[in-house]
């Protein structure tokens, strides 16, 4: 490959308090057979549990394009910052994003994925499927609620299925970077989980497949964990932030200028500020809510889209689909 040429593919790897699985995270990276050039931006933002030692003793043993991103000082923005210099680094074509804790099962991956973005120029991503591990890396038995379909859309966004948990995605990279940079200018919410940001974004941009195929594997560890999930309290805040982003992906939506993104955002905002002014955790007042909801044209889909939302997934959950409730 001609010297200073752009890799096809980038592959971000982010860690936090990863010491015991960023070797194998690592290693299913580097065995990757492609027929392009594939780069790695490694990060850790400062890693109280020495990540950063085990990350400088494996990299010589592994390609030498990679760079490495340690983090003297913690972001303090749950690796935000990390995540921004991260992709403005990035040089390929696709962009693949994978934690330090998970890892890829499947050395055809990225090949199999490229090929596919390289014939289908309408979608914006592919995904794929995951199986869900445990501490000591082998399945659980949890399922993950990824998109039951081989396609993701708006609506599977509004029952909030994903189309691929975060270890499986590959984005255009170009069109990524744009969409998340405005996405986040617009942000209204303090904090969110970014993979159902990603979702939304990465739809406004196109299509999304959703490969049937279990290529790897996603960590989970309720425990003693530094992920969202695990450390996440339901409280008024975490309800003030579900609305505010369900507020955002409204503004974003009106922005990019799709009908369907429209109505499937504000489907989703109503959902949520309904949910949140009944109930112990109520930080919105009924009477408000139910005002702003008679103000929309189509009120009464908006009214009912909580009940559409529990019936639709109750029938999954009896079906054994996995959902996120």
């Amino acid at each position: 490959m001609p010297e200073n040429s752009a890799p096809m593919v980038t592959v971000i790897v982010n860690s936090y308090n990863m010491r015991d699985y960023i070797e194998q995270c690592l290693r299913s990276v580097a065995m990757q057979k492609t027929n392009f050039e594939v780069e790695a931006i490694v990060c850790d933002d400062c890693s109280p549990d020495g990540s950063q030692d085990v990350i400088r003793a494996l990299a010589p043993s592994l390609p030498g394009n990679w760079t490495y991103l340690l983090y003297e000082k913690n972001s303090g923005d749950r690796g935000e910052s990390m995540g921004r210099e991260s992709t403005a680094r990035a040089r390929g074509k696709y962009l693949a994003v994978l934690e330090g804790d998970d890892f890829w099962t499947y050395e055809g991956k990225l090949q199999e994925q490229v090929d596919f973005l390289e014939s289908h120029p309408d979608f914006s991503a592919v995904f794929h499927r995951c199986e869900v591990v445990g501490k000591d890396g082998r399945p659980s038995g949890i399922g993950y609620p990824e998109c039951p379909g081989e396609e993701y859309t708006f609506k599977e966004f509004f029952y909030c299925s994903l189309p691929g948990q975060l270890g499986t995605s590959l984005y255009r990279r170009e069109e990524y970077v744009r969409a998340r940079e405005t996405f986040m200018g617009m942000r209204l919410y303090a904090a969110y989980p970014g993979d159902r940001r990603n979702a939304f974004f990465t739809l406004c941009n196109g299509r999304v497949a959703c490969l049937p195929h279990t290529w790897s594997a996603y960590r989970y560890v309720p425990k003693g964990s530094s992920s969202y999930s695990s450390t996440v309290r339901i409280d008024d805040a975490y309800a003030r932030n579900e609305v505010d982003f369900g507020r955002t992906i409204v503004r974003y939506a009106e922005h990019v200028g799709k009908p369907e993104a429209v109505h499937y955002a504000k489907l989703t905002y109503y959902r949520t500020l309904l949910k949140w002014s009944v109930g112990k955790v109520h930080p919105y007042r009924l009477g408000e809510t139910l005002r702003k909801v008679l103000s929309e044209r189509n009120w009464p889909e908006l009214l009912f889209s909580p009940i559409r939302w529990y019936v639709v997934l109750g029938l999954r959950a009896l079906r054994g689909i996995k959902v996120s409730m």
